[in-house]
């Protein structure tokens, strides 16, 4: 009964009835007790402010039952309560613990196995229903097309980057056969080898250090509105993933490691072909996505590794058409669709 779940502590939630019915009888009482003649323009001003704070208190608790109990969206960085309740609703994991259904590490012959290989943009963040995302998209349409003869798995998770992915992948290699990875490259893959400035961490919001933001969702709600994350030298995220790509001993790292799932794939004769994810809502001064894309192609390019890149199918659509909303910039059910289209049209579908 009082403990904590997808709903939060009940003993949190009874504590704003208490305050309601104490600013409630506090402001009968005075009422009641301190005639009108007594105290002149003091009760007048008294008064007003028992009255204000009782219609805040219930406006507090109207927003708190509405964000406890029926709101269900998540953020950028699943740092807010809704957003972890929207895990609990719609994050089915299978045994790996991947937004997918289970495995069978026996292929059955005939069958061509592709891996699609990233973050919490192809694990569908934000997604409720995964026959939204690109993966299960494409899915569906080898399913119309050659019935039986293709089977893709989603192995993603929010936060991986390109070392957690070359992980995976070698996870993967052991029980089962592929016969093709996708590596699905967003830009912030490389954040990991940015240098963080003490407590100023571009990865995810300052969390309060004198406020419990977790004993109330109103509150949790309302701090991570008015309080976003403080970047150093007034750096936006995306400016800060830029610096790393322009340093030559940062971009030089990330080449090692996107050399090291190339290498890999290699070894055991698995087709590797990369999507290039753009950002849903880059803000800055210095972040070019174009310039940014094309230092990636290059990359691949360069040692054979075939690209599609997803920039040119968001470009021209308003950032607030393609993220799940105006606090999570992932992408939405429109944006998987232009990605799955994009995907689609690239893959070699002749199976």
């Amino acid at each position: 009964m009082w403990a904590s779940g997808a709903y939060g502590y009940l003993t949190d939630y009874l504590w704003w009835y208490l305050v309601v019915a104490s600013l409630i009888a506090h402001t009968w009482c005075f009422f009641k007790f301190v005639p009108p003649h007594r105290l002149g323009r003091l009760r007048l001003v008294i008064g007003n402010v028992l009255i204000a704070l009782c219609l805040l208190s219930l406006a507090g608790l109207a927003a708190e039952t509405y964000l406890r109990f029926l709101s269900v969206e998540t953020d950028s960085y699943g740092v807010t309560l809704t957003a972890k309740r929207w895990h609990k609703a719609y994050a089915r994991l299978n045994s790996l613990y991947c937004r997918d259904e289970e495995w069978s590490e026996s292929k059955p012959p005939g069958r061509y196995r592709i891996a699609f290989v990233g973050d919490s943009f192809t694990y569908g963040w934000g997604i409720k229903d995964v026959r939204d995302r690109f993966t299960d998209i494409i899915q569906h349409r080898f399913d119309q097309q050659v019935p039986g003869r293709v089977e893709v798995m989603n192995v993603a998770w929010g936060g991986w980057d390109s070392q957690s992915v070359l992980g995976a992948i070698r996870d993967l290699l052991k029980p089962y056969d592929l016969d093709e990875v996708v590596l699905c490259y967003v830009p912030n893959d490389i954040e990991t080898l940015l240098p963080v400035d003490g407590e100023a961490d571009p990865r995810e919001p300052h969390k309060s250090v004198y406020l419990n933001v977790e004993s109330s969702f109103l509150v949790n709600h309302l701090y991570y509105w008015l309080f976003p994350r403080r970047l150093p030298n007034g750096l936006s995220y995306a400016d800060w993933l830029v610096s790393g790509y322009r340093n030559p001993d940062i971009w030089a790292k990330q080449q090692r490691r996107l050399l090291d799932i190339i290498d890999l794939c290699r070894q055991r004769n698995i087709t590797l072909r990369v999507a290039l994810l753009p950002l849903m809502w880059p803000t800055g001064q210095g972040y070019d996505a174009a310039a940014l894309h094309a230092q990636l192609r290059e990359f691949f390019i360069t040692h054979g590794v075939s690209v599609i890149d997803l920039l040119p199918t968001v470009e021209g659509q308003a950032h607030e058409r393609l993220v799940v909303n105006r606090r999570d910039a992932h992408p939405n059910e429109f944006a998987h669709r232009l990605f799955a289209d994009a995907i689609w049209n690239a893959l070699d579908r002749s199976r």
